[in-house]
């Protein structure tokens, strides 16, 4: 077997490199809006004024549903892959281009999913550090006395690791690596789905990708309330019965459940979304 055929590292950085070439303005003008947008949520977000008595603080817990909102435009990022196969024309000279099936979908995901998530990793904590030194420049007390020093702890200093404490996950009974791993696998395979699933579609294939991601979820609840209600007679409506038990390794078992998923999942979209490019291909 050749494996010249299906992967050339020179035939890759050629696509790779042409890539960037056609559409470096496009991808320049998307981290510029995307810098000036998380700049915009993150300060509108924060403060403009503190009050003596309230023990509310711009924490951990704020970033994170920060960061959650935000991650939602880096799957649209990762969700817009293979642009060029909405339509005909640029579909078949896509398709046509002197590179493996590999090698395209392994150049889209290097761009979209890899470089995108880093450029996204220090675009938020730039604009989250600028946001609190601007929020700070004019916050205020509520009866519109300037601030004193006691406001650099009012609004926290970002750091990436303040999201990973553990009492911002109570349904995380251990945390270890495993763990840890487990909840970046989540947003993983959320964006591998939106990555894959978008090849299936050719007008609109975000948006159809995202009704589809939505529909899942829906068929995942009424198939659990469908077996709650089979077992389980007593449950009432939409409800799904709690049947939460904790094994001997110390984990629940909709913990395995979760982390089953998060582990699993990207070793089945990854390959479903290769072999849908391939049948493009064919």
């Amino acid at each position: 077997m050749n494996s010249n055929k299906f992967f050339s590292f020179s035939r890759f950085y050629q696509l790779l490199r042409n890539d960037i070439l056609l559409n470096y303005k496009k991808y320049l003008l998307t981290i510029v809006g995307a810098f000036i947008m998380g700049f915009i949520v993150t300060n509108a977000q924060m403060p403009n004024y503190m009050d003596n008595d309230s023990t509310y603080k711009f924490d951990s817990s704020s970033y994170m549903t920060l960061f959650v909102t935000c991650l939602v435009g880096l799957g649209a990022f990762v969700g817009s892959a293979f642009s060029e196969l909405s339509s005909k024309i640029k579909a078949s000279n896509y398709l046509l281009m002197p590179a493996s099936t590999l090698e395209k979908f392994l150049c889209q995901f290097v761009i979209r999913a890899l470089v995108g998530t880093v450029i996204f990793l220090f675009i938020f904590w730039v604009d989250a550090h600028l946001a609190r030194i601007v929020s700070l420049s004019y916050i205020e007390y509520s009866d519109g006395q300037p601030a004193g020093p006691e406001k650099y702890d009012y609004i926290e200093k970002f750091h990436y690791s303040m999201l990973l404490i553990k009492s911002r996950y109570p349904f995380v009974t251990n945390w270890k690596l495993f763990e840890g791993i487990g909840m970046i696998l989540i947003a993983f395979s959320t964006g591998v789905f939106l990555f894959s699933v978008k090849i299936f579609f050719r007008k609109l294939g975000l948006i159809k990708t995202g009704i589809t991601l939505v529909a899942t979820l829906f068929l995942i609840m009424f198939v659990m309330t469908f077996f709650s209600h089979l077992f389980y007679p007593e449950t009432k409506g939409l409800d799904i019965a709690n049947i939460d038990y904790t094994l001997t390794n110390g984990y629940k078992n909709s913990e395995i459940l979760l982390y089953s998923i998060a582990y699993l999942a990207p070793l089945f979209l990854l390959p479903l979304g290769y072999f849908k490019l391939k049948e493009k291909q064919l």
